[in-house]
């Protein structure tokens, strides 16, 4: 089974380390990428992947406002935040906006693929 994942990132560079460790820790998982809030929404819309991992900081639309926009459409993908600013104030914003999960940049190593299982299990079931 394909799963389908959206990478909304803003540096090329963290945009590609990011599809390389998805790719070496999913195989079996399609990665996208978007650069800004406004292509993550034209992605979604045009392929609708199975999860989103968003960064916070972007030109244009924010990540807290995109995930929030993604979130209010039916059938929704989950959104994992993927942020440097690792704050409370951050996260609630997250959570707020309908982030399923917060995992810092630093902490992606080891952080994100147990999120990534947890999130992906129940789309496994129903497939």
């Amino acid at each position: 089974m394909r799963l389908t994942i959206l990478v909304v990132e803003d540096h090329p560079a963290v945009r590609h380390a990011i599809r390389s460790w998805l790719a070496s820790s999913c195989p079996d998982c399609t990665v996208l990428e978007a650069a800004s809030g406004e292509e993550a929404l034209e992605r979604c819309a045009e392929h609708r992947p199975d999860l989103v991992l968003m960064d916070i900081n972007l030109p244009g639309t924010s990540g807290i406002e995109t995930t929030r926009q993604i979130r209010s459409t039916p059938g929704a993908p989950p959104v994992v935040i993927v942020s440097l600013y690792d704050t409370e104030a951050h996260r609630r914003d997250a959570t707020a906006a309908g982030a399923a999960a917060f995992v810092a940049k630093d902490r992606m190593g080891y952080e994100l693929l147990p999120v990534l299982k947890r999130l992906f299990a129940p789309l496994e079931k129903a497939r």
